[in-house]
């Protein structure tokens, strides 16, 4: 399977069959919700590429010698010993010029969780290339956001992560406004409750491009 796809991620995704999946199904699958249809397909153009999701390992190349299947072994192996984490409920924030929804209040449970992501499972990354480090925006990071690209292959972890649910963007301001209006009466039902993360998602980006794909859900052993 490793040929087939050039990065992996580990993400949270809405559980199968939730509102929460219909609704990012619908969104990145061509719903405009009202909006003009430009600013829709120009909003939603780089969220889609990777789907309904909230971070917590940032995609990554597998070092040489690692496997798929070592990996989902891993991940299993992981969630057996570990208790579903609960984030208060979402809200609509700005983050980077991009719409999302992030807790109303940071939650130990999951910033833990997210840190481990990161330190865990960086044995099955590859390091950095050099076209790695061009495509990000250095000169704009702090000492601290450089220093974790360095170590980890993204800038926004341990101390610098947020958990948040990317949306729309990146847009300027009146546009952002105009999303949030019309994407948040569908949402409002389901920012109602605490987010319980029930599993981690293994993702792959195709090797040809194009959209992450789900490879396999690990779900958490304690409730």
């Amino acid at each position: 399977m490793t040929d087939r796809f050039r990065r992996y991620a580990i993400y949270w995704t809405p559980e199968p069959g939730s509102a929460f999946e219909a609704f990012g199904a619908a969104w990145f699958g061509g719903e405009n919700f009202g909006l003009d249809p430009e600013l829709a397909a120009r909003a939603k153009r780089a969220p889609a590429r990777y789907g309904l999701h909230a971070t917590l390992k940032a995609p990554f190349r597998l070092r040489t010698g690692a496997t798929i299947d070592d990996m989902q072994r891993s991940l299993d192996a992981f969630c057996r010993i570990r208790r579903a984490p609960e984030a208060s409920p979402l809200g609509f924030i700005r983050h980077q010029r991009y719409v999302v929804l992030s807790p109303g209040e940071r939650t130990a449970a999951t910033d833990w969780l997210a840190a481990e992501c990161v330190t865990h499972f960086d044995s099955f990354r590859a390091p950095l290339t050099d076209a790695d480090r061009a495509a990000r925006e250095i000169d704009t990071m702090t000492d601290r956001e450089r220093a974790y690209l360095d170590d980890f292959g993204y800038p926004y972890v341990l101390s610098e992560f947020r958990f948040h649910v990317s949306l729309a963007g990146p847009l300027e301001s009146g546009e952002a406004d105009a999303v949030r209006r019309a994407l948040e009466p569908h949402l409002a039902p389901m920012l109602r409750e605490p987010l319980r993360i029930e599993a981690l998602t293994l993702l792959g980006e195709p090797d040809g491009g194009g959209a992450f794909q789900v490879l396999s859900r690990h779900r958490f052993r304690f409730t």
